[in-house]
């Protein structure tokens, strides 16, 4: 898959028209988020014990797990603030036009959550280990049940257009 298309050209209003698909940098982007989403609650989740031993105590240990829960989450906020970056120079796939409109709503509101919690939640997780914040380590726990809830729901939307509606959608992350 090749980078090097520019942005999708104007229409005669002035206005971009909608991409095809996604640009490659998008994919990239959208399953390097994937990934690291998944390490942070299958391989990293320790990183709680170790912020309740923290509160405990005072002896705050970088464990590999702590370390690695930080620097996952830095990747992420890098990774989303680029995505928010290619979104706006390069533009996105318009919503299948059969799509009924509750489900296009669904869709739009699900994908500002993803944006909103993804770039939220590595600041909020910085803020409760380097401050020491129960609060904000709520808070990040909160945003965590949260994200695992808009995951079933992106994934559920992702079937029901592939063997209900029979759309593409899922052809245009691939």
């Amino acid at each position: 898959m090749s980078d090097t298309k520019a942005s999708p050209p104007a229409t005669e209003g002035g206005a971009r028209a909608a991409p095809e698909t996604y640009s490659f940098r998008q994919k990239l982007a959208h399953w390097g988020v994937v990934v690291l989403v998944a390490a942070q609650f299958l391989v990293f989740d320790a990183i709680g014990r170790d912020f309740g031993r923290g509160m405990k105590t005072g002896d705050w240990v970088y464990s590999p797990a702590a370390t690695g829960h930080i620097l996952f989450g830095l990747a992420i906020l890098a990774l989303m603030v680029w995505r928010l970056k290619l979104r706006r120079d390069e533009g996105v796939p318009a919503l299948p036009a059969a799509e009924p409109g509750w489900a296009a709503t669904l869709a739009r509101l699900t994908h500002a959550a993803f944006y909103l919690l993804l770039l939220a939640m590595p600041v909020v997780g910085a803020l409760a280990w380097f401050l020491q914040s129960g609060n904000a380590a709520e808070m990040h726990e909160a945003a965590a049940n949260l994200l695992i809830a808009l995951i079933a729901i992106h994934v559920a939307a992702v079937a029901l257009h592939k063997f209900r509606w029979r759309s593409n959608i899922l052809s245009r992350m691939m």
